[in-house]
């Protein structure tokens, strides 16, 4: 595990830019903040209820939680990390809140009368969003650490740090087209993470949707880790063909796209040419760990809570 700065019973380390940066785009170190509170409202937003505004229902995803604001499901810990946590209550309701509506609950949700989860899901605020400018590369970072509870309470446990272009604010039923970069994405409390981009049109496509374009690897799981993308469009001339995305773990490389191998410049442009904003979530069910576990998710065994969140130290964008 590298660390340029990490957080040491609750003490703040002065964090600064990996070789290659100069600056920080974005920076929020969760240890600058007191205890029992929240993410600063000039640097995040949330994301609440079942969906965007006009956007598919239930996140796009098939996912059962129901996000909020509420220190049950987001605030920083003693330690001075920042804390997302999935929680379940017995319910019998069938009826859940978004932004704009109340929307009633799909028939066949097999979470219905069952359980009631709650979870959180921020991004970064408008202000902040970045671009990364020709000739140029910039980091997208942030260290995490994922509980290690047992796989089989985990599981529909989806705790995921990503970006999406700015266009999905306006546009939300617009995915994949808009462009998204999955840092690391965890399911069903697996030791494994996958990187992925999505892109182009929703079925196949130049990134084979719904699937994307991925891979993973092994993780161990209770640690610190520093997981980051680097949009990077360094190459000589200028093509978007050899322009890429690169994957790193705790400073080694483990994954990379180029432009040429996604073979769609529309794609690639919404990808590594327009502005872009970060999200920090942990959903609860959804199409992706339903076919990792083979099987609906979460299930009865599932617990929410600590055992189940994600750790967040830092997030930051860095620019050359």
């Amino acid at each position: 595990m590298i660390c340029r700065a990490f957080l040491v019973l609750g003490m703040l380390y002065v964090i600064t830019p990996p070789e290659g940066f100069s600056k920080a785009l974005f920076l929020d170190v969760f240890s600058s903040y007191e205890p029992n509170t929240q993410p600063s409202p000039e640097k995040w937003t949330f994301d609440t209820g079942t969906s965007y505004p006009n956007g598919p229902a239930h996140w796009g995803t098939a996912e059962i939680q129901t996000y909020t604001t509420s220190k049950t499901n987001i605030l920083i810990s003693d330690q001075g990390t920042l804390l997302i946590l999935p929680v379940k209550n017995d319910t019998t309701t069938t009826t859940t809140t978004t932004t704009s509506q109340n929307t009633k609950r799909d028939d066949n949700n097999q979470n219905q009368g069952q359980e009631k989860w709650t979870s959180s899901r921020i991004q970064s605020h408008p202000s902040f969003d970045f671009l990364c400018p020709p000739t140029q590369k910039i980091r997208l970072e942030s260290s995490i650490k994922l509980s290690s509870s047992p796989s089989q309470s985990q599981s529909g446990i989806w705790p995921a740090f990503w970006s999406l272009s700015s266009s999905f604010r306006t546009s939300p039923s617009s995915w994949p087209l808009t462009g998204e970069i999955d840092i690391l994405e965890s399911v069903n409390g697996l030791p494994a993470i996958y990187q992925t981009l999505h892109c182009g049109d929703p079925t196949a496509g130049p990134c084979n949707e719904p699937t994307g374009i991925s891979h993973s690897i092994p993780l161990e799981r209770d640690v610190f880790h520093v997981f980051a993308a680097e949009i990077d469009r360094t190459n000589e001339g200028g093509g978007w063909e050899d322009e890429k995305v690169v994957w790193y773990v705790d400073g080694a490389e483990v994954f990379r796209v180029d432009g040429g191998m996604v073979g769609d410049e529309q794609a690639w442009t919404a990808m590594a040419r327009s502005k872009r904003f970060l999200l920090l979530n942990v959903a609860v069910g959804g199409a992706f760990p339903d076919a990792v576990a083979r099987g609906a998710t979460p299930t009865t065994e599932t617990e929410g809570g600590r055992g189940a969140g994600m750790e967040v130290g830092y997030v930051a964008v860095w620019g050359m």
